[in-house]
């Protein structure tokens, strides 16, 4: 089964046609033509200052014919590879003109990570926002001193370097990358908006992966058919008697560790609250893109078809998550819309408990953060 999934996470690298397929085209081109000739010097024979070793001379004609499909086979990888490198370097992704536009953020101490542009040199270049979003909070410095400082900085980005980025490199894609608190990523996702074209980096943390401590380019990860069919459960506050009631609505999303939406019913002073999951909960399980969009569209549904129509009266959306951050970003980005109730509150989960937040609001380009006091 791993083997199966290794050739279909190969086949959908190449079916992207990007840069990273040319070279994935061109290391397995390489790898096969090499094999080949190795396996083809055995078959016949070899010679070293007059010693001749010769292996099975009078065997079938099969190996060789083998032997030689799989060298042509591996040179006709390895050339289609070059011709793609060629074709994204002068007019693809990697050309001057078509390069992502880098936005690196940094919140948590231990999210030691090269930057975005640093390790993708071909495809994306940096965009000088690299100081303005490195927010981790410094020795010593208070809570409220952190997340003041964290939320000017998200609110200036918003209000400077994104204009002048979408003034003038909009033909530039932008290039996401964070490995930072959920409600950082929330709120980048969420001023950046889809209103442009944006590609997610993820960092994968999971030390039982391959890939581990290395960026992923989502575009690059293949679907695995998850959804949140039949995974949402909803909570009412007791103090509820209808519908009409429910002012304050909240989403616990939890796709990569658990957390308890009774606690966060309770704890943020909600009036409802409804459970959103995946069936396999780990870290690293949402980095596909399209499974991403598939999952983001799926909530959105749930959202403008079935919860607030059901609770007409909501003023304002509660929301933690456990996933990805890329995941996050994007979901932020699809929730800034004018349907959406004007206030957006994105909390930080730590030890089953939500000790500060983020305030937000569709078409707005301002951060605030909030301590409640009743922690």
């Amino acid at each position: 089964m791993l083997l199966f999934d290794i050739i279909l996470d190969f086949l959908y690298v190449i079916a992207q046609r990007r840069l990273s397929a040319a070279r994935k085209l061109m290391q397995v081109g390489l790898a096969v033509a090499g094999i080949a000739l190795g396996i083809g010097s055995l078959v016949f024979s070899m010679s070293f200052n007059g010693i001749v070793l010769t292996a099975d001379t009078n065997g079938s004609t099969v190996s060789p014919i083998l032997i030689n499909t799989f060298l042509i086979i591996g040179e006709l990888v390895l050339v289609a590879g070059i011709v793609l490198e060629i074709y994204q370097q002068f007019w693809g992704e990697a050309s001057q003109a078509n390069r992502a536009k880098s936005v690196d953020l940094r919140s948590l101490l231990k999210g030691s990570a090269p930057q975005l542009s640093k390790v993708f040199t071909q495809t994306i270049e940096g965009s000088g926002t690299r100081k303005s979003l490195y927010l981790q909070q410094q020795r010593d410095e208070l809570l409220n001193d952190w997340l003041d400082r964290s939320s000017e900085s998200l609110t200036h980005f918003a209000q400077n370097e994104l204009v002048e980025l979408n003034q003038h490199e909009s033909e530039h894609p932008l290039a996401l990358g964070a490995i930072a608190h959920v409600p950082h990523c929330f709120a980048l996702g969420f001023l950046v908006a889809n209103r442009r074209l944006v590609n997610y980096y993820c960092w994968d943390r999971d030390s039982k992966k391959e890939e581990k401590s290395r960026w992923i380019d989502c575009r690059d990860k293949r679907t695995r058919g998850q959804s949140i069919s039949g995974e949402v459960k909803g909570y009412k506050s007791n103090n509820i008697c209808s519908e009409k009631e429910v002012k304050k609505l909240g989403l616990s999303i939890e796709f990569s560790i658990p957390s308890d939406p009774e606690v966060f019913l309770e704890k943020a002073g909600l009036d409802a609250v409804y459970q959103i999951k995946l069936p396999k909960q780990y870290i690293g399980n949402l980095f596909s893109e399209k499974e991403q969009v598939k999952i983001i569209s799926e909530i959105r549904e749930l959202m403008n078809n079935q919860l607030l129509k059901k609770y007409s009266s909501v003023e304002e959306l509660h929301i933690t998550i456990t996933g990805q951050n890329s995941f996050v970003m994007r979901f932020a980005a699809d929730l800034n819309q004018n349907h959406i109730p004007k206030v957006i509150k994105v909390y930080h989960f730590e030890k089953n408990d939500y000790p500060w937040f983020f305030n937000l609001s569709p078409n707005s380009d301002v951060v605030n953060f909030s301590v409640p006091t009743n922690y």
